[in-house]
């Protein structure tokens, strides 16, 4: 947060523990908390659940829409389901609070399927379970609506960076409206770097590695939006968070409409991970990933400016390895608006291993059967101050020069949202990897690096607020890096 971090009145019984405040500010702090104070997200209560079945639904092909096509009819049938939603107690599974607490709760219930999003290991069903829980969120509100042809509209950041104006309105009574960054609110465009980090994220074409980098530009919405945005157990409450994730749904059916070797995975572990979410009668319904990798024939569902997807040959590359080439063992300090920091002083020996064992310099990252991919691993990161915007990362930027997401330098975004996630949970005690990870590879080929090259490699952040009237709000982070790491993965096709 810049110097401001505002969230939702009516959360601020419930993490008074997780907030301080003092007269001119109110600062989140997440590492400094003793673990008592920590949210615990055991797993759900058991629940006998109904396997899916695309019969369960009318096979009428619904469209979603971007936000701004929206009638003022649509519009109104939005907010008509949202406050019958939130009328209902919080323990009714079609209700509001319910519904939020899917994805995650400061609440300590533990109802059936809270708290399912981000668990520990299953970092690699982003997109699936986002489907899932935004389709059976959509049939929810579209009962609640009494609008048959009702669908969760997008946000297309990349067309329009300004949230739509009925999600503004503060006029008493609108239900799209919430506490986020005032600069949002008062009609600001989200940082162009996160518009650049999703077009990055849609040329890669291996599946996983697309969905782990998009996850920089995803938490980026999530942090510069803030408020309880800003937070994956709070997440859910904002009306906001409905029109990003159908935009992350719509860009995962972009990046299989523009083939070259994308695809969906076909390993089993994708295939038959289970969820169990509610429908609009609020019964349990358990669904697997191999029910959602097409929108279209599985969920009746499709999006207004994309073309039926092409029925293009996939390459389904799997993971063959990853190794450690260099690791920095000192931490590096975020602390205000820009940081830099070098390998100079750490040791090679992983990386003249690496050199030696495989007998090249040179990275194969144009190679048609083992292609490799070079990653930043950010560990065990500490987030005292969350900025309201984005930290963008750059490789080898010179001294002097201004950061530019359009810059070869220029990798991505750290994704602070999945890390603040994690950090709560390891200062709780639970099994989390907590470290995020960012796919350097575009930027390493483009600036013509080899191996040895990483040894004189520099990373900079620079921390970047939203803009108002076309100028730049200056936001601020403090943020610890225990260990920075790059690694290689190979990968098979």
């Amino acid at each position: 947060m810049k110097k401001v971090t505002l969230l939702s009145a009516s959360l601020l019984a419930s993490i008074f523990v997780l907030v301080s405040f003092s007269s001119k500010k109110k600062t989140t702090s997440f590492a400094r908390q003793p673990a008592a104070s920590i949210i615990n997200c055991p797993p759900p209560a058991l629940i006998t659940a109904t396997a899916f079945s695309a019969m369960n639904e009318p096979n009428i092909l619904r469209v979603r829409k971007n936000v701004d096509m929206l009638s003022t009819a649509e519009i109104n049938a939005i907010k008509v389901g949202i406050i019958k939603m939130k009328a209902l107690p919080y323990t009714d599974p079609t209700s509001w609070l319910y519904q939020a607490a899917v994805h995650g709760t400061l609440l300590t219930d533990n109802l059936p399927s809270w708290n399912s999003c981000h668990r520990s290991g299953e970092e690699f069903f982003f997109f699936a379970w986002h489907r899932m829980y935004v389709y059976f969120f959509e049939r929810i509100l579209r009962a609640k609506s009494g609008r048959a042809d009702l669908t969760i509209p997008y946000w297309d950041y990349q067309i329009n960076p300004v949230m739509h104006p009925a999600f503004r309105d503060n006029s008493p009574g609108n239900p799209l409206y919430h506490f986020r960054n005032p600069t949002i609110n008062n009609g600001g465009a989200l940082p162009a770097s996160i518009m650049t980090a999703f077009n990055n994220s849609l040329a890669i074409t291996s599946y996983y590695p697309f969905q782990t980098n998009i996850n920089g530009p995803h938490g980026s919405v999530h942090t510069t939006i803030n408020g309880d945005m800003a937070i994956a157990s709070t997440a859910g409450r904002d009306p906001s968070f409905w029109l990003h994730h159908s935009n992350i749904d719509r860009l995962w059916e972009e990046w299989l409409g523009m083939c070259n070797g994308r695809a969906n995975p076909i390993d089993a572990a994708f295939l038959n991970n289970t969820y169990i979410f509610f429908d609009e009668t609020g019964s349990p319904v358990s669904m697997q990933g191999s029910q959602v990798v097409e929108a279209s024939t599985q969920l009746h569902y499709k999006y207004d400016l994309l073309p039926s997807l092409p029925n293009c040959p996939g390459a389904r590359g799997s993971l063959v390895n990853r190794q450690v080439l260099l690791r920095k063992a000192t931490a590096v300090e975020i602390n205000g608006q820009q940081e830099r920091t070098d390998f100079a002083r750490e040791g090679t020996v992983q990386l003249n291993s690496f050199i030696n064992t495989r007998n090249r310099s040179n990275f194969n990252f144009s190679s048609r059967t083992s292609p490799e991919r070079l990653s930043l691993i950010f560990e065990g990161l500490k987030i005292e101050r969350m900025p309201e915007g984005v930290v963008e990362v750059y490789l080898n930027l010179p001294a002097g020069v201004t950061p530019s997401a359009v810059s070869k330098h220029f990798v991505g975004l750290l994704d602070l949202f999945s890390a603040q996630h994690d950090m709560v949970h390891a200062v709780r005690g639970m099994a989390v990897t907590n470290e995020v990870e960012l796919d350097v590879t575009k930027a390493a080929e483009t600036l013509g690096l080899t191996v040895p090259d990483l040894r004189n490699a520099q990373v900079s952040f620079f921390v970047r607020g939203a803009s108002l009237n076309g100028e730049e709000v200056r936001a601020q982070a403090q943020i610890s890096i225990p260990h920075l790491t790059f690694s290689v993965a190979e990968f098979r096709n």
